[in-house]
């Protein structure tokens, strides 16, 4: 309560026009019935919060390692640069934790979007039987909003109280559109209104569009299906074959680096050359330009994933944090093998 009362002082005061705003047409969406200043406050606070514990993160890490981590050992240490670093790293802190605010904001909206058009030509169909039964369109609604239909069931019972207000039922069907992102439930709505202008046969309308819905529900799944068999390739290659060939090059780059320390004379070191020329390249900076490629190429593969499963980039990229993390287990695993293995004949 305390920290409601302290967003609703400091932000709703500089945060008045908020309303009706994008941001709060996403919470509607996600059927979060917090005000947008008070949402957007919250998560301000903590963004600051966590801004504000990475910016003594440098100083800490340095101390605490006793290492250069960019601008000096401890007790030599370049202020500029330290500060630097520190508000670079409040900076990171702070939009990382906006950034998961949002994309937690647009999971739920996915799956309360979900949800719905899973079981929307269920509802449908029981919303034609009750208007066959002899109900009107506002009855049929009001009967059909059952439980087991999740958020649909809470949003067709607002707008049946809606309706018995001061608005027409045709006017708060059509503001169930602005709680749901569906462009399916958007076409079905704008159906059904059209069909209570003209007076139309709304029950055999709802049942064709029930049909319809699951025939294209049935195709995209189908063609996700279709699709999987890349996806699977992709995961592979990620998971297996890039990071067994990344940690075989890392370890014999470093056996033949240390192989050419090892030359001595100069005669050996001419003939060592001219075999095989000397190396610019650090063991240590190719393992951590190959941790640079295994992340990168997770981000690209958990892209295609989104795009491929849902056609949304944004989708994907729940899939990136464990991809990444299980392409570098195993290159560290194969990479730690290797060197203990030929440990041995070395």
């Amino acid at each position: 309560m305390a920290s409601k009362i302290i967003v609703q002082r400091r932000f709703v005061p500089v945060a008045p026009r908020l309303e009706g705003s994008s941001l709060s047409r996403l919470l509607g969406y996600a059927g979060i019935e917090q005000t947008p200043q008070i949402w957007l406050g919250s998560r301000l606070l903590l963004a600051l919060a966590v801004g504000l514990i990475a910016f003594a993160i440098p100083p800490i890490v340095c101390y605490a390692a006793n290492t250069d981590i960019g601008f000096g050992l401890p007790g030599s240490l370049n202020l500029l640069f330290m500060t630097g670093y520190m508000f670079l790293s409040a900076m990171v802190g702070f939009a990382f934790v906006l950034t998961m605010a949002y994309l937690h904001l647009y999971y739920v909206i996915h799956d309360r979007t979900h949800r719905v058009e899973d079981v929307l030509p269920d509802f449908l169909l029981m919303v034609a039987a009750q208007m066959h039964a002899g109900l009107t369109p506002f009855s049929a609604f009001n009967a059909a909003a059952r439980p087991e239909f999740g958020p649909l069931e809470k949003e067709v019972k607002t707008i049946a109280a809606r309706s018995v207000g001061t608005e027409t039922f045709t006017d708060a069907l059509l503001a169930l559109a602005d709680h749901i992102d569906s462009p399916v439930l958007r076409r079905t709505i704008s159906f059904f209104e059209n069909g209570l202008r003209s007076g139309g046969k709304l029950a055999s309308l709802l049942e064709t569009a029930a049909e319809e819905i699951r025939d294209l529900d049935e195709l995209r799944k189908e063609t996700v299906l279709n699709t999987r068999t890349y996806t699977i390739f992709l995961v592979f290659i990620l998971i297996g074959g890039l990071p067994l060939l990344l940690a075989i090059s890392t370890e014999f780059l470093g056996i033949f680096t240390k192989m050419q320390s090892q030359i001595n004379t100069d005669s050996v070191k001419m003939m060592g050359n001219m075999l095989a020329p000397s190396l610019n390249l650090s063991a240590d900076f190719v393992g951590q330009m190959a941790i640079v490629i295994i992340v990168g190429t997770a981000l690209l593969v958990s892209v295609f994933i989104g795009v491929i499963g849902e056609g949304k980039v944004l989708y994907g990229l729940k899939y990136w944090p464990p991809l990444a993390i299980m392409s570098y287990l195993v290159f560290w695993g194969v990479k730690t093998f290797l060197h203990a293995f030929l440990g041995v004949f070395m």
